[in-house]
């Protein structure tokens, strides 16, 4: 039997928990959940999972689109699971994942969280302790995998009424803050912002990156920019960037792009 998972990473850190979970797996495809190319999900599947960063206490706009527009009905799936990395809090990233997935007729099996590198470079400085941080996170991985590879149950924790309002507040201020980015002379026109951009919400206009305002607040064209040449207001110019130590600008790239990838 086959597994899938999807998934919707910025700075790489849901990526590559995707990766590594895709290939302790038999037969596991991963794909993003902001390929162009819908999914055509039929027949018997092990498991389907969902993994995605927290961003303002819920889920991506992204990921919610996505899985709204999923058909099930072709679909027997044994289990499905939902894991969530995040920085500091993981608010109601899992209930609202089960949510969505009840309105699809299915529900999660599993809902999972794993402390990873925070990175909102927008609100703070960023930690030194990469390899610390990255250490722990891949021990926390490693259990998450021997909870699925056993198959473990483990219901979504309730959700946090007042922390809805604060998401489709957040969420939906997220769109336009793109306004607010600012690009230097230090610019080399390299197209990478537009490319490791995750929604295709960068179109470059005569050399210069140019936002469409629909923005994840993802900041993946301002962690991987070379010459950091683009900033939020006057806030983040001398702050660390930070990219998961092993997602490289065109390891991204490439996954975001490729329709599906296969581990055997």
């Amino acid at each position: 039997m086959k597994n899938m998972i999807f998934y919707f990473s910025g700075t790489g850190n849901s990526l590559h928990a995707a990766r590594k979970i895709g290939k302790s797996l038999t037969a596991c495809s991963i794909q993003s959940m902001t390929s162009i190319v819908s999914p055509q999900l039929q027949g018997h599947y092990e498991s389907i999972g969902f993994i995605y960063p927290t961003y303002f206490q819920g889920v991506p706009i992204a990921v919610e689109t996505f899985i709204q527009k999923l058909d099930f009905s072709s679909v027997e799936c044994d289990y499905f699971y939902g894991l969530t990395t995040y920085g500091a809090l993981q608010g109601n990233a899992l209930p609202q994942l089960d949510h969505l997935l009840r309105g699809k007729g299915e529900k999660l099996h599993y809902g999972g969280a794993i402390k990873m590198y925070s990175n909102y470079v927008v609100m703070y400085e960023l930690s030194k302790k990469v390899r610390q941080k990255t250490e722990k996170a891949e021990q926390a991985i490693d259990r998450v995998i021997v909870d699925l590879t056993e198959k473990k149950v483990r219901a979504a924790r309730r959700p946090v009424p007042f922390l809805d309002y604060y998401y489709r507040w957040r969420v939906e201020q997220a769109k336009t803050l793109d306004q607010h980015y600012q690009v230097s002379d230090d610019c080399i026109s390299c197209n990478l912002c537009q490319k490791v951009c995750p929604v295709n919400n960068i179109e470059m206009v005569e050399g210069q990156p140019t936002f469409l305002n629909h923005c994840e607040q993802c900041v993946a064209c301002v962690q991987y920019c070379p010459k950091k040449a683009i900033n939020f207001k006057s806030k983040t110019q001398q702050r660390r960037r930070y990219n998961h130590p092993e997602i490289s600008s065109k390891t991204l790239i490439r996954h975001n792009r490729k329709i599906v990838d296969t581990y055997h």
